[in-house]
């Protein structure tokens, strides 16, 4: 089927590396500038208060955990955005290194994909991409396992609360460490006009090398501690990834309903 749009979809995708990413609210930046107090961090055990919209402590924030867990915070208005159009986007940008560069080309350099193995609800839930970007600690290729909210923290199936749009998250990892490295969700909250977003990140949560059943648990058990933490997270890790998300939403809140009316 041709596009929508008068322009070809290469050209399309060209032209939109060449704009420019559109700064992040001012008060996200000023909030992002200093550490928050950790005991304003939310615990991963509490993730189900992301489901309600009244607001939480520190919505933008970054910090150290007692625990030294890489700990980011950061909201995102989605206006003229849906449900569907984020479903569609987390399935359709990780198939080419175009569109994933397209996302935020001052720090996405390309992406692959393994497909799920199975249909699911959502197109994305098991599905693992690999990202190459530079959140701001160096270029690296990441893990991402999409799984459903149930999988990865939450209590039950967020998806039945009215209030939400859809939920996309997982667990993120290094393959060149062979590791799971830590938990992300970003929660879409139905409002009067579109989306809001709200992206958390856990890192050093749940440390656990790529090894299977009894083995994997056993070396949760010896590397899922505060000194491993410390030895493998950079110190600049949460600062660094706290601006970059805001700066990759901000960019994604503009980008993606042009997109998904040409390409959808």
């Amino acid at each position: 089927m041709p596009s929508r749009s008068a322009t070809p979809a290469t050209d399309l995708l060209q032209e939109m590396l060449e704009e420019p990413t559109p700064a992040p609210d001012a008060d996200v930046l000023a909030a992002l500038r200093e550490p928050i107090d950790p005991a304003l961090a939310l615990d991963p055990a509490e993730m189900d208060r992301l489901l309600d919209p009244a607001p939480l402590p520190a919505e933008n924030g970054w910090c150290w955990t007692p625990e030294r867990v890489a700990y980011v915070a950061v909201r995102t208005p989605m206006p003229g955005h849906t449900a569907e159009m984020w479903d569609w986007w987390f399935d359709w940008h990780p198939r080419e290194s175009l569109r994933y560069r397209v996302w935020f080309p001052d720090a996405h350099f390309g992406t692959s994909m393994r497909e799920p193995s199975r249909p699911a609800a959502k197109p994305f839930w098991g599905a693992t991409h690999y990202p190459d970007e530079d959140v701001g600690v160096g270029r690296e290729v990441v893990r991402i396992e999409f799984l459903p909210p149930s999988r990865y923290g939450f209590s039950g199936d967020a998806l039945d609360d009215p209030r939400v749009g859809t939920i996309v998250g997982g667990y993120v990892g290094s393959p060149s460490r062979h590791m799971r490295a830590g938990v992300m969700t970003h929660v879409l909250l139905r409002t009067g006009d579109g989306l809001l977003l709200r992206s958390r990140f856990w890192l050093g949560h749940g440390l656990r090398p790529d090894l299977p059943g009894v083995l994997g648990g056993l070396g949760s058990r010896l590397l899922d501690r505060p000194l491993v933490r410390r030895r493998a997270l950079p110190e600049g890790l949460p600062c660094a990834l706290a601006d970059h998300c805001a700066r990759e939403y901000s960019r994604l809140s503009a980008i993606l309903p042009r997109l998904y009316e040409h390409y959808a």
